[in-house]
């Protein structure tokens, strides 16, 4: 009995001790939520975004966080340099987004930056990455939040928010970004960020007095990458049609023009699902695209009756009509770039092993670009209502 008693004295000091220790590094440490990496020259920029600790129960004029840059020849050693400004051992641990600057896509490329998120033990590989667009990562880990009081967690949470309910941005972390670099068969594709309205105000705590904030961050299509460099850019719209050809969107709204009038009708896609098939012919590639979507009506502002089903027809033949163009403008656009992000080298892969590696090497410069697609959109609309608004 007193043994017991003796082991559980240890064990309530012990869990005692351990929370002191806890508590008292808290109070040590200074909590990294977001990385911005930017290019100066020959140099890396760093940005840290580190929550600044508020006193419980006290309203203070202190702004959640604090941005700290430092530039250097490597990340590492501006990260220690940024160690230099602060009075706590900065903790990487809890860092949830990394938004490289366009700066660095543009010239010497992403695979070093994920190269060091990899090798960093301190960094969790479940970050989300975003590449900029005509704002630089310092810049855009400033802009004061309206929605969060953390800048790092409105950006995380509206990432999420577009991935489940509008599927023009998904998710991409750093293990899935570097497989698709040193793929042969498919390019990189990054969510991409942008800053609406005037830098200055959005950096300033006097917008946050606004009902209506005239500086914001946005997310803003796609940035394509050809291996680990900008190559291009995709709007919000071809974003969704290039998750809706990989067969990834979880919910989207699409609409399309009644006949050659200028008013529109929308569906809300709740299921889709998309085929891709390929095979070599005489020494090109051949696919065949077919896609399949489900949608409730949500808006009609045409003169079409619904409760016959010649209309309901009617609107789904148009949807199909736009969606292939969709597709089909954005198979251009791939190959005028010649960067093959959407991986129709990953389907002949599959499809067609023997020739694949034939041309595995040269896919990308010589073989992708003559490829010949047929496209083919089946649209249902499920839920239309039983309103009649013909004449």
């Amino acid at each position: 009995m007193k043994t017991l008693g003796i082991i559980a004295f240890l064990s309530l000091f012990s869990i005692l001790s351990l929370g002191n220790i806890n508590r008292n590094e808290l109070n040590e440490v200074a909590l990294v939520y977001a990385i911005g990496i930017d290019r100066d020259s020959d140099n890396y920029v760093v940005s840290l975004q580190v929550i600044n600790p508020q006193p419980l129960n006290n309203q203070t004029e202190k702004l959640p966080v604090v941005v700290y840059d430092s530039k250097a020849k490597n990340m590492g050693k501006a990260i220690e340099m940024v160690s230099r400004k602060i009075s706590r051992q900065l903790s990487p641990a809890q860092v949830q987004l990394i938004i490289i600057g366009e700066s660095v896509a543009e010239t010497i490329g992403i695979n070093g930056v994920l190269n060091y998120i990899l090798r960093e033990p301190g960094l969790s590989s479940m970050l989300d990455i975003l590449i900029t667009k005509d704002i630089s990562a310092w810049d855009a880990l400033k802009v004061i939040p309206f929605m969060e009081d953390i800048p790092g967690s409105e950006i995380v949470k509206t990432l999420e928010n577009t991935e489940e309910n509008w599927g023009s941005h998904q998710r991409i972390f750093p293990t899935q970004l570097k497989a698709e670099i040193i793929s042969r068969g498919k390019e990189a594709i990054v969510p991409t960020i942008m800053l609406i309205g005037d830098k200055k105000a959005a950096g300033e705590k006097a917008i946050l007095e606004s009902i209506s904030p005239n500086a914001y961050l946005e997310l803003s299509g796609l940035t394509v990458m050809n291996e680990d460099k900008k190559a291009g850019w995709l709007n919000d719209n071809q974003s969704r049609t290039y998750y809706l050809i990989k067969g990834s969107l979880k919910n989207s709204y699409f609409s399309s023009y009644c006949s050659a009038q200028k008013e529109e009708f929308g569906l809300t896609i709740i299921h889709s699902k998309t085929s891709i098939d390929g095979k070599m012919n005489n020494g090109k590639p051949q696919f065949k695209v077919k896609v399949d979507l489900v949608g409730d009506l949500d808006e009609l502002n045409c003169d079409m009756d619904l409760t016959k089903p010649d209309g309901i027809k009617k609107i789904e033949k148009l949807m199909e009509k736009d969606i292939e163009a969709s597709i089909k403008d954005l198979i251009v656009q791939t190959q005028t770039l010649n960067c093959d992000f959407i991986g129709f080298g990953d389907v002949l892969r599959i499809d067609d092993k023997s020739n694949w590696k034939k041309n595995e090497k040269i896919w990308q410069k010589e073989i992708f670009s003559t490829s010949q697609f047929e496209i083919t959109a089946n649209v249902t609309v499920r839920n239309y209502g039983d309103i009649n608004i013909s004449d």
